[in-house]
């Protein structure tokens, strides 16, 4: 169905850019570090020699996206929680310096498992994706903004997916263009790519430290003296005059009644309202009196201060419980009630459970073909003592395209440059004029006839420039699907989200999309391998169609809500 139009301009106007651009800095790094192993890595593990035969390659390359994926997935939640609980920023500081940690141990690596570690602590250390939707969503607070910003993520990973298979795929191996760098690339061939990404990442890092501020609803009025840097830079180098930060602004109460904290426990009947008109409210709230100017604490001392008093004024001596729940709303930072389990059965909503199993399915199958399409195009060409194909049409089918790190990281490139047009151009236009679940359901039909496809591929080895075309055909429209579709069941998420809850919903989210690369890797690394000993190569890439096709049975059940802010 299509929705009302509005201009681009209408779309972008007050468009929070600048956070938004900080935003998609930090998230830049992220493609990087993920997408730079993937050229190099079928030739690294067979240099570390532990596979026996080519074909257990494609299962210790599976391994390691799997231990990266577990750990992801075991710590997302709990990264989820922690931004809920000491701010955006700190979560992001703590990610990056893993995924810098993570780089340089992989790049030094002398064998298989001290590889399979530095996989393992860039999962344990990194919960930024759950943290960079909740800011994208809490920095985009408009709902024409909201479509747009959530589009950051795929079109910053499409950025990064041209850059790291370019640094994965050119400054991997023994040999370098560079004579200073050869004693280290010969002993370390992939330590210079990884030495790369954690410059990269630090560059990031030192951005967002300055540029970027705290969204959450209590840590924002917490003195960033990072910011206060940053607020230097822009007056004295680029001339830009600084906003009023929040820990700086005071503001004039008239309230005549005392605002404390309580830690009295009250039953149903409670009285919430004494003789001397307290209120529960945040325990760092200060007792104030008569236009007394003090720190803005909190977004609830920006009411209308006089409207309050009238309300409280009015109110009366006794008020229950149950009659004040939305007075105690309105002066307490503290949520009510078991917020534990109020936070996991939001997660069981209808509309957020299927949307969330859709993003399952989703991760499930890109992650498979993002792991193994590099893996499948490097095995050597299979044929039989008579030098022809050894596969034949329609069920026996073995061995790839023989591409080396460099086509691998080409191939990628290209198809990253493919994918920010994508979501620069056509997504845009795609959004204004088409609702979120019709563009999800439409594209995600591409995927089964893409996956069905690859095995054949094969058959085109003796044909150089008809294979090469056929793979960049599969690749590019793996890109567009997977461009449309995955920025809006990530929108569909964020709208069925409370808005307090969001932060953990999304740390699930991701926890759930990390099991889901932790299982496609492992399983399907061993598929790969078993389909490739048995000349059944298409089992793997069939098998995920099956995938496929029930995500798009599943997208029956999705609704999106227009909500900014639901309560429950």
């Amino acid at each position: 169905m299509a929705k009302t139009q509005e201009s681009f301009r209408d779309q972008m106007r007050t468009f929070p850019w600048a956070q938004v651009l900080v935003i998609a800095l930090v998230r830049f790094s992220e493609p990087i570090t993920f997408t730079s192993l993937f050229p190099y890595c079928y030739f690294m593990v067979r240099d570390f020699g532990i596979a026996k035969s080519e074909a257990e390659v494609s299962m210790y390359s599976g391994y390691l996206s799997s231990i990266f994926a577990f750990c992801q997935m075991i710590m997302g939640f709990q990264w989820g929680r922690f931004a809920d609980k000491h701010g955006r920023k700190p979560t992001l500081m703590i990610g990056l310096t893993g995924s810098i940690v993570s780089s340089l141990l992989l790049g030094f690596s002398k064998n298989y498992w001290t590889a399979f570690v530095a996989r393992g602590i860039l999962g344990s250390l990194n919960g930024n994706v759950a943290v960079i939707r909740t800011l994208l969503g809490e920095v985009a607070t408009e709902r024409k903004h909201q479509a747009i910003a959530f589009s950051v993520m795929p079109m910053v990973w499409q950025f990064g997916s041209i850059l790291g298979p370019m640094i994965g795929g050119y400054l991997s191996g023994k040999g370098s263009r560079f004579d200073f760098l050869r004693p280290m690339t010969e002993k370390y061939p992939y330590a210079l790519p990884n030495i790369t990404v954690a410059l990269c990442v630090l560059g990031s890092m030192i951005v967002m430290m300055v540029f970027l501020e705290e969204t959450h609803s209590k840590h924002k009025y917490r003195r960033d003296y990072f910011v206060e840097l940053g607020d230097l830079i822009k007056k004295h180098i680029f001339g830009v005059t600084p906003k009023t930060r929040l820990w700086n602004t005071t503001v004039t109460t008239k309230r005549h009644t005392v605002i404390k904290s309580s830690s009295a426990t009250l039953d149903e009947e409670s009285p919430l309202l004494d003789s001397e008109s307290e209120l529960n409210s945040d325990d760092e709230d200060q007792c104030t009196s008569y236009t007394t100017p003090q720190p803005l604490r909190n977004p609830d001392q920006r009411r209308d201060s006089d409207a309050s008093d009238d309300s409280v004024q009015s109110i009366g001596q006794v008020l229950s419980r149950r009659q004040s729940r939305a007075l105690i709303r309105a002066y307490s930072m503290h949520e009510e009630g078991d917020d534990a389990n109020a936070s996991y059965r939001a997660l069981l909503t209808p509309a957020i459970f299927y949307a969330v199993i859709c993003s399952f399915i989703t991760a499930l199958h890109t992650t498979v073909f993002e792991e193994f399409i590099p893996v499948f195009l490097a095995y050597e060409v299979a044929r039989d003592d008579d030098g022809k194909l050894s596969s034949k049409f329609p069920f026996r089918t073995s061995g790839g395209l023989q591409y080396s790190a460099e086509d691998t990281g080409t191939l990628l490139s290209s198809t990253g440059i493919l994918g920010v047009f994508l979501i620069i151009v056509v997504f845009p236009y795609v959004d204004r004029n088409y609702d979120s679940l019709v563009t999800y359901k439409r594209f995600t039909a591409i995927f089964p006839v893409l996956y069905f496809c690859i095995p054949y591929l094969v058959f085109l080895a003796d044909y150089r420039i008809i294979s090469h075309l056929a793979v960049y055909m599969v690749t590019c429209m793996k890109t567009l699907a997977h461009s449309m579709a995955n920025p809006q069941i990530l929108l569909i998420i964020h709208n069925c989200s409370p808005a307090k809850h969001r932060a953990m919903i999304n740390g699930a989210t991701i926890s759930v999309n990390a099991l889901a690369r932790c299982i496609g890797p492992f399983v399907w690394g061993y598929l790969m391998t078993w389909g490739e000993e048995n000349n059944i190569s298409w089992l793997p890439w069939w098998s995920i169609v099956l995938m496929t096709l029930l995500a798009m049975y599943q997208s029956h059940f999705l609704r999106d809500s227009n909500d900014d802010d639901p309560e429950e």
